[in-house]
């Protein structure tokens, strides 16, 4: 019989599980090794047999059960299968192992294991803990069933900009803003400020200037004067940390022995902040790059066989996220196919369907170039009449002139709403794939908005380099403080922005949405509900993060602006996304977006990198305001923190900041980036080229099989259209009782 033990029983049972049927005058079974295993009459093995057995699968020297021409049951060993046979002392080790008792770990091992493992657990709870409070982490899986992946790659993108500006803050609060509002300002310049012989620092003037300037800061307090400074950044606002008038020149007195360097300290936060924004966006690029490369090496036929086989999150247990995944990945599907949709009809257009179109986009790019200089020549034209009106005609009415102050940041304002429109029906001509109509109009929308803003820095530049500037505190006309002037211009254009988001969404999208599912007409089914414009959403951020770059050297709280926007910003887009406004008619496939905003970001980046720059090293600073105000431009402040370090540091900084080390550092960064960028192709034209061979390979295996079949004339074998799935290899106890009958 078979052994009582029920872990024989289970040990043996997988073995001759996979057997269908067998001789009933079996009467024994003779493995390859000589090990003889008696069978009784009516199929069972005696505990003799069975232990025998039962040894062998301990030590796994079987590799397979089976019955051989003459009827006896084989059990094959790894003896005659021409496997390695394992060493006498690798056998005893073995045999040690599983016979032996395991002896538990004691003393400072045993503490050290413990150790190990609770760290192992601590980390694996303090990333769960992670998990569970991540920001917004719920919101977004309702946002990718409801509206998809190419939405939801607009949150992403928006989180991570949150968090961009909350490190920008940090930055500027900690090394420009707490320290003059937490301690006090020397009373005279020191040589730590005016350096030791070094030329651009004049205090000669700075007192008068400063003194005229604190007059011309004169303002009401009534309710709606407050107000009305609130919005535009004057009046009070001018006297705050906002602004870059407020910060003194002078050291600041830490302690009675430690001084802090306010100049010093403001130019070196400009610059950390700028060298941050670019690691950060460089992180976050070639983490992307490596995920969108990963997917790059995907087809498209095992894309879809990942997402209806493998999509599914069996963890779910909430219907309304369950039902967010299933549209999650219904859209994702719908988007790839809609793709391929395009990609073939494409490749059936005739001659005359491709002049056709190429010609339809020429016409309209040469438009569009002609909508973007008609609009940056309307912000000169606005901003320069704006500028005489107030010189003029500065007795007129409070809300004329908070019209007239306003006008030029309207104006861009109104551009920046109506022309993405424009461009958004002109793209619908051109016939290009859904995501490369976002990519388009993302690109000609950035060059609309940082023309506007560069049209508005020329106009304000002209503004500061007049002609007929005082001679002691060289200002232009009323603008005692050229910096805080600038700020307050970008300030109500962070202001209007946000304000405009709220409009659009509360006045345009919900009403358009309440028309469509409350009225049953014709007009406005025919209308319908707003659709979800990605394209538009990442420029206003990309738009909102550009006023941060460019403002924060004349704003240092700028950033928090900013982050107060993108955080608001999130609830409002969530409120569309979810309310107001429906998935895009044409799905987008969203592997590559986050990537392709970042790279617009980059390169907006670099372009607000310029006017900043040349403002720290060409622009003569204000005198009467700022902690710049006695030196001929920023960057002196620089050196003359320099000029009192000890001789050799000086010299150290002399050669490591000379015109030849910075070209050599440029020089090998050049020929170590073309090194990477070879290397990188050459290991990419390896992979196709082993790509090509592996099929090959396939290729020939083919031709010889053929060839063998041709020579011996076996007909070859047809696939089988249905295979049957393979035997179970853990049966239960109803299927192991009848295994028993059937030997019976």
């Amino acid at each position: 019989m078979w052994s009582s033990n029920g872990v024989t029983r289970n040990r043996v049972s997988p073995i001759l599980n996979g057997h269908t049927h067998y001789d009933s005058d079996v009467k024994s079974a003779k493995s390859a090794s000589g090990i003889q295993i008696d069978i009784e009459k009516n199929g069972h093995i005696p505990s003799s047999s069975s232990n025998k057995l039962t040894n062998l699968i301990r030590r796994r020297k079987y590799d397979k059960l089976h019955v051989d021409n003459a009827g006896h049951l084989m059990l094959d060993t790894s003896e005659g299968q021409g496997k390695r046979t394992p060493h006498i002392s690798e056998r005893r080790r073995q045999n040690k192992l599983f016979e032996k008792p395991v002896k538990p770990v004691k003393g400072c091992d045993a503490w050290k294991y413990h150790q190990k493992q609770n760290w192992r657990k601590f980390k694996i709870s303090l990333k769960e803990t992670g998990y569970k409070l991540e920001l917004w982490r719920s919101w977004f899986k309702r946002i990718e069933g409801h509206q998809g992946t190419g939405v939801l790659s607009y949150f992403v993108f928006l989180k991570w900009m949150f968090f961009l500006n909350l490190y920008l803050f940090l930055i500027m609060f900690w090394f420009v803003v707490f320290p003059p509002i937490a301690f006090n300002a020397e009373s005279t310049y020191t040589t730590d400020v005016t350096g030791t012989s070094v030329s651009g620092v004049s205090t000669t003037n700075t007192a008068t200037c400063t003194s005229e300037y604190d007059t011309s800061l004169v303002y009401s307090t009534s309710g709606a004067r407050v107000v009305q400074d609130f919005i535009q950044g004057t009046g009070w606002m001018e006297k705050t940390a906002l602004f870059y008038g407020w910060y003194p020149a002078k050291e600041i007195n830490i302690t009675s022995s430690n001084e802090y360097l306010m100049p010093f300290a403001y130019f070196m936060a400009v610059l950390g902040v700028l060298f941050f924004s670019l690691v950060r966006m460089a992180r976050f690029t070639i983490r992307s790059f490596k995920e969108n490369l990963a997917q790059d090496n995907q087809k498209d036929k095992v894309d879809y066989c990942n997402k209806v086989f493998g999509g599914w999150d069996y963890a779910l247990d909430d219907e309304n996220t369950g039902h967010g995944k299933k549209n999650s990945i219904y859209n994702d599907i719908i988007a790839n196919l809609d793709h391929q949709k395009y990609v073939l009809t494409r490749s059936e257009w005739s001659t005359g369907q491709k002049c056709k179109t190429y010609t339809i986009r020429v016409v309209i790019n040469i438009l569009i170039l002609a909508i973007l200089g008609g609009a940056g020549y309307l912000i000169y034209y606005v901003n320069t009449w704006a500028t005489d009106y107030l010189a003029t005609e500065a007795s007129s009415g409070s809300v004329v002139i908070l019209l007239v102050e306003f006008l030029p940041s309207l104006t861009i304002t109104i551009l920046n709403v109506v022309i993405p429109l424009l461009f958004e029906v002109l793209v619908k001509a051109e016939d290009y794939t859904a995501e490369f109509v976002i990519k388009i109009t993302l690109v000609r929308t950035v060059f609309l908005k940082l023309a506007s803003l560069t049209v508005l820095m020329i106009s304000l530049y002209i503004q500061i380099s007049c002609s007929t500037k005082t001679a002691n505190c060289n200002v232009c006309s009323t603008i005692y403080c050229w910096e805080t002037y600038v700020g307050q211009t970008l300030y109500k254009l962070v202001v209007l922005d946000f304000l405009v988001h709220i409009i659009v969404i509360f006045c345009y999208e919900l009403p358009r949405k309440l028309c469509t599912t409350k009225c049953s007409c014709g007009v406005c089914a025919k209308v319908g509900p707003a659709e979800f414009d990605i394209a538009k959403s990442v420029l206003d951020l990309v738009y909102t993060q550009a006023l941060c770059w460019i403002g924060f050297l004349y704003c240092p709280l700028l950033p928090a602006l900013a982050m107060i926007s993108t955080f608001t910003q999130f609830y409002l887009k969530l409120f569309s996304a979810l309310y107001t406004t429906v998935p895009p008619e044409k799905p987008y496939k969203a592997s590559k977006s986050n990537n392709f905003f970042m790279i617009v970001l980059m390169i907006t980046f670099f372009l607000c990198c310029f006017p900043v720059g040349y403002s720290m090293v060409k622009i003569t600073p204000s005198k009467g305001c700022g902690p710049f105000r006695i030196y001929s431009d920023m960057s002196v402040s620089v050196d003359t923190t320099i000029s009192n370090f000890p001789d050799g540091l000086k010299t150290a900084i002399d050669i490591l900041t000379s015109t030849s080390m910075i070209v050599s550092i440029l020089t090998i960064l050049c020929l170590t980036i073309y090194y990477l960028y070879v290397r990188g192709k050459a290991h990419n034209e390896r992979a196709e080229v082993m790509k090509e061979q592996l099929v090959m390979e396939g290729k020939d295996k083919q031709f010889l099989l053929a060839k063998m079949h041709d020579i011996t004339g076996e007909p070859r074998q047809k696939p089988k259209k249905h295979q049957p799935p393979p035997p179970p290899t853990v049966n239960t106890v109803n299927e192991a009782e009848d295994v028993e009958t059937l030997w019976s």
